[in-house]
């Protein structure tokens, strides 16, 4: 993973670890005041030790960094960050052995490099950690490097628990920090994903205009409810919905009107669509209501339906204090797998019920006409 100076080139995973970074350098820079006295406090019982300058010179650099944190790159602040780390935990391992905190600083160390450059040179590290720590080890077994107090006397000391409270302390906290910037950070991103495959399904899914399902979905759930038909015998029924004057509404309002008065018609639809239906609009003024039931409709069952539709859609919408009012023609069809032989698929019950439609439409027509 590069490094880069510009925020704006970072992807979203290094912008998370910059969101983080000012944070675990104002952490650092409070405690390491602290770890810095508690450091020098083992004089007495160590003497100076070389890792004492280094915390000297780290609890400076990181207040300043603090203070001036932003007028620095990012780039500077990550690396920065990571170089101190390493060499807190290799002057440690070296300069105290089991008796300090450079084995946890190298875990933090281990952690940073994974996360800024990749699991890669995090496994490479850890090799690196593996082999230096090995030596390390094996110098102070064989007494070529000694302690540099007495364990049992630095056991029990004030300074030593001060050391290891703080010196410990600081790496779990900035561990706990990044992980927990992570982990709500990736919660997040999994929302925000969860959300957009919804908005993505719900526009691959929906009419534009009505907000009620499209023609392509329509079919499939069409085609579902023939195959659960051949399973268990049940009864599919569509019913073709088509506006008889809707024309007259753009011709003489504008399209602004005839949208509207499509949306109206939609709800009106929704109101007296069962929950267990499926109402959708396959385009222009045409809408469509699949009804998937148990067992067969009587034509008079059916009728109350078509006769609640029209009901429905004839109630008049207004449109900038004017009363649009608009009628239905319906036809339908009904789909058994075994008492409709004649019906052999999905287009064959929707040329049946576009076909009653047009039969309902002529008989609206003569009769008023009449």
């Amino acid at each position: 993973m590069k490094l880069l100076n510009d925020i704006s080139q970072f992807s979203e995973w290094e912008k998370i670890l910059v969101g983080s970074i000012d944070k675990i350098i104002i952490i650092l820079a409070i405690c390491s005041v602290p770890a810095t006295i508690a450091s020098y406090s083992r004089i007495p019982i160590s003497g100076f030790q070389i890792s004492m300058a280094l915390h000297l010179f780290i609890a400076i650099s990181l207040v300043t960094s603090a203070y001036i944190r932003h007028k620095l790159s990012v780039k500077f602040k990550l690396n920065m960050v990571l170089v101190l780390t390493v060499l807190i935990s290799l002057a440690g391992v070296y300069n105290w052995g089991l008796l300090g905190n450079g084995i946890l600083w190298s875990i933090l160390s281990i952690i940073f490099i994974t996360l800024y450059y990749g699991i890669k040179f995090g496994i490479f590290s850890i090799g690196l950690f593996f082999v230096y720590v090995s030596i390390i080890g094996y110098l102070y077994t064989q007494g070529i490097i000694t302690p540099q107090a007495d364990p049992s006397v630095y056991a029990v000391s004030v300074s030593g628990w001060l050391t290891g409270i703080i010196g410990s302390l600081l790496p779990l906290s900035i561990s706990v920090l990044i992980i927990g910037t992570l982990y709500q950070a990736a919660r997040d991103s999994l929302i925000r994903l969860e959300r957009q495959r919804i908005e993505i399904t719900i526009l691959a899914e929906r009419d534009d205009l009505t907000g009620i399902y499209n023609a392509r979905v329509f079919r499939k759930l069409l085609e579902q409810a023939i195959e659960r038909s051949k399973r268990h015998n049940t009864w599919v029924y569509l019913i073709n919905i088509d506006l008889d004057n809707f024309k007259s509404i753009n011709d003489n309002y504008g399209h602004h009107a005839g949208d509207a008065t499509l949306q109206y018609i939609a709800k009106q639809l929704l109101n007296v669509t069962r929950g267990e239906d499926t109402l959708c609009r396959i385009g222009g003024d045409e809408f469509l209501m699949l009804i998937d039931s148990p067992q067969r409709h009587s034509p008079q069952e059916l009728e109350v339906v078509i006769k609640r539709i029209k009901a429905a859609i004839e109630i008049p919408y207004i449109y900038e204090k004017t009363k649009l009012k608009v009628r239905g023609s319906i036809g339908y069809a009904e789909y058994n797998a075994t008492s409709t032989p004649e019906l052999k698929n999905k287009d064959d019950i929707l040329k049946l019920a576009d076909s009653q439609m047009f039969k309902d439409k002529e008989l609206s027509r003569a009769q008023q006409t009449s």
